[in-house]
């Protein structure tokens, strides 16, 4: 349990909206062109999707709150047109920090019911750790359920919301004439991903989200992670593949009666840690949280 309390607390530092460890000064924003319309920008915190067109920007994820006004420039340089559409993949700061400030310069706010829900309250994690309710201009004012589209730019976007996965609230973008997804935390390229169970995230949400996008896409897929770089649907299937693999160690070892505390010494991830173990959580860590999301309640 010390391994899985140490992280949370870690992440939860990470996840704040203004992430107050950071120095943003030295934050350069830096887009990478996917087609002449969608771009990838990089700076701290989730990768940025911006469209850009005739009919205005629609952008993806928006960072920490010190980053508004260098992610607004940043946009700018690509087109000096209005801003129409914030999109948020998720609740966390990291990628919905700005929230209030794109807000305040005129931008809708779009996420699942779940985001607005959660963003508004009061959240506690299962160690303790209390984050206030939002103030309301970071609120969305549009949300949806299950699906949302967009019919922008000559360009039809699909917002999509699959099982519960890196958290409940959890929405993929699809550019669909483009082939281009923005999967928000449901595929990082750091390495082990951070499932926010305490914000209603599954290790079997996360893999069966997987499986169903993976079957929505082809070999020239472009995928923008949540974070790392540019990347395939071969690079998913891998992350993937490597999912379910742990996850069925976790799960074999629990019915055979292991505890929870005893999973983490038998190298579940031993083969993995060399590439994954890189990232800010271990494979140790990865391995209890999972053992904790499949254990039988108690009676």
């Amino acid at each position: 349990m010390k391994y899985l309390l140490a992280i949370i607390i870690t992440l939860s530092i990470g996840f704040s909206t203004s992430g107050q460890q950071q120095n943003f000064d030295t934050v350069r924003i830096r887009p990478v062109k996917i087609t002449d319309q969608i771009f990838m920008l990089k700076g701290s915190g989730g990768n940025i999707g911006v469209m850009i067109g005739k009919d205005g920007t629609l952008m993806i994820d928006d960072q920490f709150a010190p980053l508004a006004n260098k992610i607004n420039g940043a946009i700018k340089t690509l087109d000096p047109g209005e801003i129409r559409f914030l999109v948020n993949t998720h609740l966390h700061g990291d990628h919905s920090g700005s929230n209030e400030n794109f807000k305040r310069m005129g931008v809708t706010i779009v996420a699942h019911d779940m985001v607005r829900d959660r963003l508004s309250k009061e959240q506690k994690s299962r160690t303790g750790q209390v984050t206030p309710p939002r103030e309301k201009d970071a609120l969305p004012v549009i949300t949806f359920a299950d699906k949302l589209n967009f019919h922008l730019n000559d360009e039809d976007i699909e917002l999509i919301h699959l099982d519960p996965a890196h958290t409940d609230g959890d929405v993929a973008i699809h550019f669909i004439k483009a082939d281009v997804y923005h999967m928000g935390d449901m595929f990082v390229t750091y390495g082990y991903p951070y499932i926010d169970y305490g914000s209603g995230g599954s290790i079997n949400g996360f893999i069966t989200t997987l499986d169903k996008l993976l079957a929505m896409m082809n070999d020239n897929t472009k995928i923008i992670p949540g974070h790392g770089e540019l990347s395939t649907k071969a690079d998913m299937k891998k992350f993937r593949d490597r999912l379910a693999d742990i996850r069925d160690q976790v799960a074999a070892a629990l019915k055979k009666g292991k505890k929870v505390e005893e999973i983490t010494g038998l190298g579940i991830t031993d083969k993995y840690e060399a590439e994954w173990g890189k990232g800010f959580l271990k494979g140790k860590d990865f391995v209890l949280g999972i053992a904790e999301n499949l254990k039988p309640p108690a009676k």
